[in-house]
């Protein structure tokens, strides 16, 4: 498949492959999709957010916004939030399309073919 088409393609995601293709995005999401998935990814591998007892609230703003993203989905399925986190990336990559990056040894494309 030419580049130009997989970086086009973005349905048929796994979790773990729509992690990874946040990464690959051609462009920065808004602060607020980035916090969303941010608060989706960390439930989905993590769970529920510890009490404030273990898990002390950031003092930089920045770091208490990633807070309050994650403990918003305190509560919630995991699963439902990997099936959550999976369609924002599709919207994403849909959106802000993906940098596909050829390996130069041996020209294959480094971003998996789904």
């Amino acid at each position: 498949m030419p580049i130009s088409e997989l970086e086009k393609k973005w349905t048929g995601l796994v979790f773990e492959t729509a992690a990874e293709e946040m990464r690959r995005l051609k462009s920065i999401p808004t602060e607020r999709e980035r916090l969303k998935l941010y608060g989706l990814y960390k439930q989905c591998i993590h769970g529920d957010i510890p009490n404030e007892d273990i898990y002390p609230i950031p003092a930089d703003e920045f770091g208490q916004k990633k807070y309050a993203a994650w403990k918003s989905h305190k509560g919630a399925n995991q699963n439902r939030c990997r099936i959550e986190y999976i369609k924002n990336s599709e919207e994403m990559i849909k959106r802000y399309g993906r940098k596909i990056i050829r390996c130069k040894w041996n020209s294959e494309v480094w971003s998996v073919d789904y």
